[in-house]
């Protein structure tokens, strides 16, 4: 029996939906719980109901999880090609293919994290516990197809792009808190 090739095409936006969904549960309880801590809850209850400033701080943290996963996807595809163009010798795309069916792992890991709503840190444990799984596959798979210095070449050049975009993105955010920090001072 023959299945859809396209089967699992599906998987990353149900897994980003569903990892999106459970971490923005969690983090709009420790939300609320922080919004009526420093006193601003009550001041927005005056304005919405409980359970309509709940939905606004659950849909506000799901479209940011939404987006950040979904970016961080578009950029993990595109660092993966080129990756490839840069040392599988093929042309057709059929190392690719094989490393698709890595989908199911971010699928399985996004439904476990729904067992831990209550709880931020397991759910976002959860998540790298999910990510090291995929590094495993993905790091086994590669081995599969091509030889040992393309495969140890693959990873490097991924590792490295992905360190250069997160210190990036590490040093623009301090370079905002710390002109915040100038502004407010």
């Amino acid at each position: 029996m023959k299945t859809n090739v396209y089967l699992l095409s599906y998987a990353p936006l149900i897994g980003i939906i569903l990892f999106s969904m459970s971490l923005a549960i969690a983090t709009s309880e420790y939300a609320i719980q922080w919004l009526t801590r420093v006193g601003v809850y009550s001041e927005i209850i005056a304005l919405l109901s409980v359970q309509e400033t709940k939905i606004l701080v659950l849909v506000m943290f799901f479209t940011i999880y939404f987006m950040l996963f979904s970016a961080f996807k578009l950029v993990a595809d595109t660092f993966n090609q080129l990756g490839f163009a840069f040392f599988a010798r093929e042309t057709n795309g059929s190392s690719l293919h094989r490393l698709k069916p890595g989908a199911t792992i971010f699928l399985v890991g996004s439904g476990v994290s729904f067992l831990f709503l209550t709880s931020l840190p397991a759910a976002i444990a959860v998540l790298l516990g999910t990510f090291v799984v995929y590094l495993f596959y993905y790091i086994w798979q590669v081995s599969q197809l091509m030889s040992t210095l393309r495969a140890i070449g693959l990873l490097l050049i991924q590792a490295m792009m992905w360190a250069i975009l997160l210190s990036g993105l590490v040093w623009a955010l301090l370079r905002l808190f710390n002109s915040v920090g100038d502004i407010i001072l």
